[in-house]
């Protein structure tokens, strides 16, 4: 492989990053954005309306050391936790699926990835490994609709 080669197949790899595959996923993209933006406006019914009923927070080791609680059940609870917070997270992407991340001096410290299922969030696992947020590609803002 030359190098212009290996430019071009970086180039293709990281425009499949940043936007999303499909119809199906622009929509995972819209809902998560949805949520975080209720989250951030304090939107209680709206968090509600956006989590399916049975959904679940979990998080590995390194989120749970990092401060972030290792589980919360039910689309109530859910809500509650995030009602009124995540102010300083910014959207990212990562392994081509939208979420969030809280940053730190430049530096993706925990990321919040979703599941989508049906137009509804089903799962939030906060991620910490240092080799998941290697991954985190921060993308423009819907909120301020500009690069945050």
């Amino acid at each position: 492989t030359s190098p212009a080669s290996a430019r071009k197949l970086a180039s293709r790899a990281r425009a499949k990053v940043v936007q999303p595959a499909s119809e199906d996923r622009l929509a995972d993209w819209e809902i998560v954005d949805a949520f975080m933006a209720a989250a951030r406006g304090g939107d209680f019914e709206r968090l509600l309306e956006l989590l399916a009923p049975d959904a679940g927070v979990g998080a590995d080791a390194a989120a749970v050391a990092a401060g972030t609680p290792s589980r919360i059940e039910g689309s109530r609870e859910i809500a509650e936790f995030f009602n009124g917070s995540a102010h300083a997270a910014l959207p990212v992407t990562a392994d081509d699926r939208p979420g969030y991340a809280w940053y730190h001096r430049g530096q993706a410290m925990v990321l919040f990835d979703f599941t989508v299922v049906d137009g509804l969030v089903a799962d939030i696992t906060f991620r910490a490994e240092p080799e998941v947020l290697a991954s985190v590609v921060r993308r423009p803002n819907p909120i301020e609709g500009e690069p945050s």
